[in-house]
């Protein structure tokens, strides 16, 4: 079977993962610590503007490059993406989870002028995201160049390769970009608080599942 991921480089607040096919080659870096060279370049304007937005919800510093292949799609960019940075986040969470223990849950909430976005993360090893809108909420079809579907196509994406249940609520607004860039600094701030230290929470602790913390069934 074909690897999927290709990991350069791993530390205790550093990964490096690609992605590789023949629709799209990607390059991820996350780093814990602020590193204003690492930045994101999709080719596409808003998905690079919602990266920053999360790097700045997390505090982490995220990195991204995209070649792609014979044919662009914008839909398949957001989704892979996602899933390589869901799976390079996942080697930062489960070594801190192994070494120091943390949160595993978190949650945001992040309002931009009339926009309101409530995002909670449960890290269990589940793939799961749910997104609602209530009926204060337009659903447009697009933010800026990128249609709706494929920002839900990132998050699904991320929730896969993280991986983690996602309830992203949008609550209020009137304006797409506000609406998504309310969304990304809420899922940011649940990222940050799942990824805070708590020794009771070290993997080796967890009551219902073995050494590994994490009923996660890609660890087999």
């Amino acid at each position: 079977m074909a690897q999927l991921f290709t990991l350069h480089k791993e530390t205790d607040t550093y990964v490096k993962m690609q992605k590789k096919t023949h629709e799209l080659d990607i390059i991820v870096e996350v780093s814990t610590e602020y590193k204003p060279e690492l930045r994101p370049n999709t080719t596409i304007h808003f998905l690079d503007h919602m990266l920053d937005t999360l790097s700045w919800g997390m505090c982490m510093s995220i990195g991204c490059t995209v070649v792609c292949g014979k044919w662009r799609s914008t839909h398949t960019i957001a989704e892979d993406v996602a899933i390589t940075l869901g799976a390079a986040l996942k080697k930062l969470f489960y070594r801190k989870l192994n070494k120091e223990g943390i949160n595993i849950n978190g949650w945001g909430l992040f309002g931009l002028d009339e926009s309101l976005v409530r995002a909670m993360v449960s890290m269990e090893g589940r793939r799961n995201t749910f997104i609602s809108y209530t009926d204060q909420v337009k659903r447009f079809e697009m933010a800026e160049d990128l249609q709706t579907a494929d920002l839900e196509g990132f998050m699904e994406g991320f929730f896969q390769g993280f991986p983690a249940t996602l309830h992203l609520d949008f609550l209020k607004s009137r304006d797409a970009h506000h609406a998504w860039e309310s969304a990304f600094h809420a899922l940011g701030e649940a990222l940050r608080m799942a990824y805070t230290t708590n020794p009771w929470r070290k993997a080796c602790n967890n009551p219902y599942y073995a050494e590994e913390g994490i009923a996660d069934a890609s660890l087999v």
